[in-house]
């Protein structure tokens, strides 16, 4: 019950601020000597984070919807931008899932990835539409702005790569305004989170079929106590980091988060030799 408790409130705070949920969880069961939790327990988990989404950005989700059925045409491009973002983020996803999944056993690479994503935040600082520059008159998201984020939220499935600080800072350095930033970096999540567990529950329902006593299957899970209240601490952990980072990126305070992110990278490298 601790490690579930432990987990997802790994899960729920770093899938959203902008310090990599899944490094964190790959540095904590290394430390920690914790058991793999099984994957329906790492799909619920992504669950929970997924509807903290849905809570936080309801309004703005239902007037996306509202606005594609009236025809709207800033709500018709906002859809388009993400579906735009969402395709690079599969080709990488499902194109390289297994040297991907591979990185995961890997913690001391997760630490090198740690402070890579620490030095993206860093120099946030300095983007057209950071914090030295308040005035600055943002650019339009387009197509092509679209297509690089997505790609960036691709290459964030790197464990240690934080998808919401890496995808949230190219925007800023490409001069996106910080609530247009902050607010697409989440949304567009919903299509690749989704899309990602969607896969891994697949792969999960195979398991309980003919097929359950392979490896792959050996540490599947089951729904039990432990995972519901995993479920529950990363939804609740999830809305309030939410909260949070939001009003970090529209201050453009978003690189304060890069000293911790180093310090966990350098810490994880030093005790995991």
């Amino acid at each position: 019950m601790l490690e579930s408790i432990i987990l997802g409130l790994l899960q729920g705070l770093a899938e959203f601020l902008p310090v990599s949920s899944s490094g964190h969880l790959v540095l904590g069961k290394a430390i920690l000597k914790m058991q793999e939790a099984g994957m329906f327990f790492d799909i619920m988990l992504h669950a929970g984070t997924l509807l903290s989404i849905f809570v936080i950005f309801r309004k703005k989700i239902c007037d996306m919807l509202l606005g594609i059925f009236r025809r709207e045409k800033e709500q018709l491009n906002y859809a388009l931008f993400i579906i735009i973002a969402s395709v690079p983020t599969a080709v990488v996803g499902i194109g390289f899932k297994d040297q991907l999944e591979s990185l995961f056993q890997n913690p001391r690479a997760v630490c090198v990835a740690l402070l890579v994503t620490g030095t993206l935040l860093f120099c946030t600082k300095f983007a057209p539409t950071g914090p030295k520059y308040p005035e600055a008159v943002a650019k339009p998201m387009n197509w092509w702005r679209a297509l690089i984020t997505g790609t960036i939220q691709g290459i964030a499935c790197i464990p240690g790569i934080s998808r919401s600080g890496s995808t949230t800072s190219f925007m800023l350095y490409m001069g996106i305004s910080r609530k247009y930033a902050g607010e697409f970096t989440f949304l567009m999540s919903i299509p690749a989170v989704g899309g990602a567990a969607l896969l891994d529950f697949l792969d999960w329902f195979k398991c309980q079929g003919p097929d359950k006593m392979t490896e792959a299957c050996q540490n599947a899970g089951v729904l039990d106590v432990a995972l519901l209240v995993g479920m529950l601490v990363s939804f609740v952990s999830g809305i309030f980091a939410l909260k949070w980072l939001m009003a970090f990126v529209q201050k453009g305070k978003l690189h304060y988060f890069s000293w911790y992110v180093w310090a966990v990278g350098i810490i994880g490298l030093i005790l995991l030799r």
